[in-house]
């Protein structure tokens, strides 16, 4: 695996970014993250800089200024102020505990990316929907802890398309179902319950997707109309329309070029239709954009394909009006 990822572990089906160490039995949550190798602490260490002589043993503290330190091998993550709170890998797995010893979900993948200062987990709901033609998708909920000044945790209902293997985490009205919560607080027990009323009951979450899922799939959409009104604005902003009408093959870029691909021809593809639309989106954000696997993950969940997925569902939402 990239250097990025670092560690991984999964149960089941090998999820959709292929990467990880297989598990037998679904774990309970402390158990995943010693599988998963993410039973490791983040401190704030003081910063301190030599004096001009060099064989001088004299230091200065800088004041206000911390390392963020990895303790299990003195990983130095960021430079953080005084008033950075880190939340432990623990801490934040515990908003997992409640729903997986009631059965409502199974730990189901774990793992870091960018040398560790990415942590996440997804957990199985054991719900979701199926739309006309077998279209199964399964109910996930997400947690990322970043172990970096200015990335705030979070915490958020996804769902997995099975044909293909889409991860439709932004598949919900902005805004919606999202908990999040910058380092200038401790993620204690009152945080937990903040989180979970944020996120309201995070199994009936899924019905919202259902919901848009379904318009979409309802929804008629030409090639001419996804490449011009969806497309371009986001992918190719300065191109002129009417050249991308009249010769799609010689005036497109090869991203916008790729995602139509995808639209005729990913596993699952559905052309004609909102839905097939943003799972076209969808499968070039999780599947084909940034060069390695890891930022793939990273982007297509926090990043600016993520936020493309976003803008593209918001904009299919409301031609469907």
């Amino acid at each position: 695996m990239p250097d990025a990822v670092e560690t991984m572990a999964y149960t089941n089906e090998v999820p959709w970014h292929g990467l990880g160490t297989y598990v037998a039995e679904a774990p309970s949550v402390p158990d995943m993250l010693k599988l998963a190798e993410l039973d490791w602490q983040v401190e704030k260490k003081p910063i301190y800089f030599q004096s001009d002589d060099t064989l001088s043993d004299s230091y200065t503290d800088i004041e206000r200024f911390y390392a963020l330190v990895r303790d299990k091998d003195n990983k130095v993550f960021d430079i953080a102020g005084e008033v950075y709170t880190p939340c432990q890998n623990e801490e934040a797995f515990e908003f997992f505990t409640e729903f997986v010893e009631d059965g409502k979900a199974t730990m189901e993948t774990a793992g870091s990316l960018r040398g560790g200062k990415y942590v996440w987990g997804l957990a199985n709901l054991d719900v979701g929907f199926k739309l006309p033609g077998q279209d199964q998708v399964n109910g996930y909920l997400l947690v990322v802890c970043p172990h970096e000044v200015g990335k705030s945790l979070i915490f958020k209902c996804t769902g997995v398309r099975v044909v293909c293997n889409n991860t439709l985490t932004l598949a919900l009205r902005e805004g919606g179902n999202e908990f999040r919560m910058p380092h200038r607080s401790k993620f204690d027990e009152a945080a937990i319950v903040r989180a979970k009323d944020a996120l309201g009951i995070a199994r009936d979450t899924i019905g919202e997707l259902e919901k848009n899922a379904r318009t979409l799939k309802a929804m008629k959409l030409s090639d001419n109309d996804f490449i011009t009104k969806i497309l371009a604005p986001i992918y190719q902003p300065q191109v002129e329309i009417a050249e991308l009408i009249t010769d799609f093959d010689a005036n497109a870029t090869p991203r916008m070029k790729t995602i139509m691909d995808a639209h005729k021809n990913a596993p699952g593809a559905d052309p004609g239709n909102g839905w097939g639309a943003l799972n076209a989106v969808t499968y070039f954000a999780d599947h084909i954009a940034s060069r390695t696997v890891d930022k793939r993950l990273t982007n297509a969940w926090l990043g600016k394909t993520g936020n493309q997925k976003l803008k593209v569902l918001s904009e299919l939402l409301e031609m469907a009006e």
